[in-house]
């Protein structure tokens, strides 16, 4: 290839390379707090994957590695955002399924009140 052509090939590579840093830094800072992930999409990381393969094939059947290279970023990037959401949704959904430990102190404190209250009232004083 003439190396104008390649130098083009590096620089949309580059330009590729680029778009996933910001997404790739949030989802790393946010990692351990799953409200910090919310808008951050699966579906989209998958189509990124997909559309990756598809481009690293393409590359390889025109023997060129510039269309490809960017997979080379963009993939670990996306296989790692998803991993890191999945984890984020697990433990938002275990953190949503305990019981509430304001609950529970409010059913201690409620028992604690004065005993010329019957339980039933306590119970309802608690909540």
């Amino acid at each position: 290839m003439h190396a104008a052509t390649e130098a083009i090939g590096l620089l949309a590579s580059l330009s590729s390379f680029l778009l996933w840093i910001p997404q790739g830094l949030r989802v790393w800072r946010g990692r351990h707090d799953p409200a910090a992930l919310r808008g951050v999409a699966p579906s989209t990381q998958v189509i990124a994957l997909a559309g990756g393969l598809l481009w690293v094939v393409y590359a390889v059947l025109l023997d060129s590695f510039w269309i490809g290279a960017p997979v080379v970023v963009s993939g670990p990037i996306a296989a790692v955002t998803l991993v890191v959401l999945a984890r984020g949704r697990r433990a938002e959904r275990a953190a949503a399924a305990a019981p509430s430990s304001d609950a529970g102190a409010a059913l201690v404190a409620a028992a604690q009140t004065s005993s010329s209250q019957p339980a039933a009232e306590q119970v309802a004083l608690a909540a």
